[in-house]
């Protein structure tokens, strides 16, 4: 199982501790077993147990105990150990893989597995050292009861046999439900972000939230459905134990005493003991499904680390050692540049390019053309966040390779249509609360987020300001060239103008380079080149100046 593999990971010194503990408090469990049957047998004759057999019940229930707690808790703390280092994995491949590739995967799949899944696992872990227990105290009491009746072992025997052959179907079942349930997870999350996400744009069309509604549902009554089976398939496990248990005290109370020579001197021993070895069997038997599940878990998110690791990602430290050949740049070219999107089946739905244009350090060049025209896909080829089908880029002449692609990234910060927006200055932590403070002040958010102990104090705040924040946090990277795709486009009149009058200025001024997408024709005058772009390519570039003077 890759629960046990996953077990193995951890330090030696640990593990040994958790299995002689749970060992110790097997072995103290089943002398229980032992003592309390002792115990029956010396009231069956008219005796009463004495100081002796007190004391070892006491003292067998002390091991037991302590034993049993303390290997839970060491347990607990070896396996959450484990489990962060796990997320932090496959978090660290998520953070460095390319883009497309996340999408391919699906986020919903990815919240499943490494939240959800993880949570999951953490629960179930421990319940291991419990069943290590559960079989040492199984050993010891068949043992025990092969000494006490043969007949009574064999008959167990037989009936575990068959029992563990009926597990095996109904496992396989159980397994198939499973990791058809963790993809039904994953598009019942993804429906619920849209609920959640797109609230302004249902709320705007009755038709459309209906009908984002309706597909909800029928996702989530998948979902149900398979929860459902998966209940099934439990209840089966639950079921056949029993019927473990009464089949084979139905065979030894009712055959044995007819069958078996002299059984009744012992079965009012055999019985209890037969008894203490059915209740593991059947708490194994109960705890099995979630063995299954926490082990189709696992073997999910290692799929998705594995899956991540064949991107053959490039580290942050890397990326940013491969960045020192990229500084100082003084001309960036975009040669032929294209980018086809491709549906499930591969076929191409849309073609931008060929991109061909050149750029000089310090040049403001706006990107323009209608609505489909490309520019967003050109501006995540020009960052190098989709991997052209043709063409090259170069800097200051030289091509940049696709392994130094993550070092070409660190020339740039950009500010997306679709942006995110953090609470904190990651890479920037340094930064001067008070520069912050008055930056945010200039932007006009002063009385509405403040920055404290590190962090924005509120991001609830319309689409413009959040944008202001994240110019904010932009412009403290202090990178060579900025990127902008239609920043301005939900401000008002007073920040489009301070925009492009004075933060394209004074960034030109800095000696920074800054490729803007934008609809604002009104302020192309600010701009050292206009480039109107239609599917991808150049359809012409002029001087700012030019299309001021109607050119």
């Amino acid at each position: 199982m890759a629960l046990i593999d996953f077990i193995r990971g951890a330090p030696r010194r640990d593990l040994w501790w958790m299995l002689s503990l749970a060992l110790v408090s097997g072995l103290a469990n089943a002398l229980l077993v032992v003592a309390v049957t002792e115990v029956t047998d010396v009231i069956a004759v008219g005796d009463r147990p004495g100081v002796l057999a007190w004391g070892g019940f006491i003292a067998a229930f002390l091991i037991y105990y302590v034993g049993n707690r303390v290997s839970m808790l060491r347990a607990n703390r070896v396996i959450e150990r484990l489990l962060k280092a796990l997320r932090a994995r496959v978090m660290d491949r998520v953070r460095q893989s390319e883009l497309p590739q996340i999408d391919r995967m699906g986020r919903g799949r990815l919240y499943t597995l490494v939240a959800q899944e993880t949570n999951h696992l953490s629960v179930t872990f421990p319940l291991i050292v419990d069943g290590v227990q559960q079989a040492i105290l199984l050993v010891v009491s068949l043992i025990y009861l092969g000494i006490l009746c043969l007949p009574a072992l064999l008959a167990f025997l037989a009936a575990v046999a068959g029992g563990l052959a009926a597990y095996r179907l109904i496992d396989r079942e159980f397994r198939q439900v499973l990791s058809r349930i963790h993809a039904r997870q994953a598009e019942m999350l993804d429906a619920i972000a849209n609920i959640i996400h797109g609230g302004k744009e249902l709320r705007l069309n009755r038709g459309k939230s209906d009908a984002v509604l309706s597909r909800y549902r029928v996702v989530s009554d998948r979902t149900r459905d398979l929860l459902e089976l998966s209940g099934e398939t439990w209840t089966s496990f639950v079921l056949l134990s029993a019927v473990q248990v009464y089949v084979l005290l139905g065979v030894v109370g009712l055959v044995f005493p007819g069958v078996v020579p002299d059984f009744d001197t012992v079965i009012f021993q055999v019985i209890p003991v037969l008894l203490f070895c059915m209740g593991p069997l059947v708490k194994l038997g109960v705890q099995w499904p979630l063995f299954s599940r926490a082990d189709v878990g696992l073997r999910s998110i290692l799929q998705i680390q594995t899956e991540l690791a064949r991107a053959d990602a490039v580290s942050p430290d890397e990326a940013r050692r491969k960045a020192g050949a990229f500084q100082g740049v003084q001309r960036l070219d975009f040669d032929g540049l294209t980018f086809s999107h491709r549906d499930d089946s591969g076929e191409a739905v849309f073609t931008a390019g060929p991109f061909n244009l050149g750029i000089d350090r310090g040049e403001t060049v706006f990107l323009v053309g209608g609505n489909g025209s490309g520019k967003s896909t050109v501006l995540r080829l020009i960052v190098g966040l989709i991997f052209a089908d043709a063409g090259r880029i170069l800097v200051d002449g030289r091509p940049v390779h696709r392994e130094a692609i993550a070092g070409y990234r660190e020339l740039f910060s950009a500010i997306f249509v679709d942006f995110h927006l953090f609470d904190r200055l990651y890479g920037v932590e340094a930064a001067d609360p008070n520069r912050v403070n008055a930056l945010i002040e200039e932007m006009g958010l002063a009385g509405k987020v403040s920055f404290e102990n590190g962090r924005f104090s509120c991001l609830s705040l319309s689409t413009g300001q959040r944008k202001r924040l994240a110019l904010i946090a932009a412009l403290l990277e202090d990178r060579p060239v900025y990127v902008f795709d239609e920043w301005s486009a939900e401000q008002d009149v007073r920040f489009r103008a301070h925009f492009y009058h004075k933060v394209l200025p004074d960034l030109k001024a800095r000696g920074k380079t800054v490729i803007a997408v934008t609809h604002d024709d009104r302020f192309w005058q600010t701009a050292d080149r206009v480039v109107k772009m239609d599917l991808g390519r150049v359809i012409w570039e002029r001087p700012g100046t030019d299309i001021e003077r109607g050119r």
